[in-house]
């Protein structure tokens, strides 16, 4: 599998130096970093539109907040806290950046949820408003990168 010069910069030396020689000790092992590596390329994703975003959250949350990305890593024959201050190190650095529009997609698509799932009417209807004004919102922002997004995405989770 072929990554991008900026991927493999941004994982680092060690890890950089296992996927270009592909020092892996079995397949299981080689499809775990890749899983890892498609996690890390989801997250450099520049687009604003629903899919991406989604994605690009997803695997944000993956990365930052996940047990499963720690056995993942385990699997991979990686360090989690080392490809964890991987991640980090790029969101600190602008490698890694979101845009308003990925935060306004990630809401509406948790009111979304919300949404399939609720049998109350009432709450039904307040839900549909609240995805119409969520859409208008994402609709009506700008394309811009946001600065202090790491505050962000800590209020988003505890939604």
């Amino acid at each position: 599998m072929i990554y991008s010069p900026d991927l493999l910069r941004l994982m680092g030396t060690k890890i950089t130096s296992d996927i270009l020689t592909e020092n892996h000790i079995n397949n299981e092992q080689k499809l775990w970093r890749h899983v890892i590596l498609n996690a890390f390329e989801d997250c450099r994703i520049e687009s604003g539109d629903r899919k991406a975003s989604l994605n690009k959250t997803d695997a944000h949350y993956w990365i930052a907040n996940s047990k499963d990305f720690e056995q993942i890593c385990w699997w991979a024959g990686w360090e989690p806290d080392e490809v964890r201050n991987r991640y980090y190190k790029a969101l600190k650095k602008g490698d890694i950046k979101f845009k308003r529009k990925h935060f306004l997609w990630w809401e509406y698509n948790q009111l979304f949820l919300r949404l399939k799932n609720e049998t109350n009417l009432e709450l039904r209807k307040t839900l549909r408003r609240n995805l119409e004004n969520k859409r208008k919102q994402i609709m009506l922002a700008d394309n811009c990168y946001v600065e202090n997004f790491l505050n962000s995405f800590m209020k988003l989770a505890q939604l």
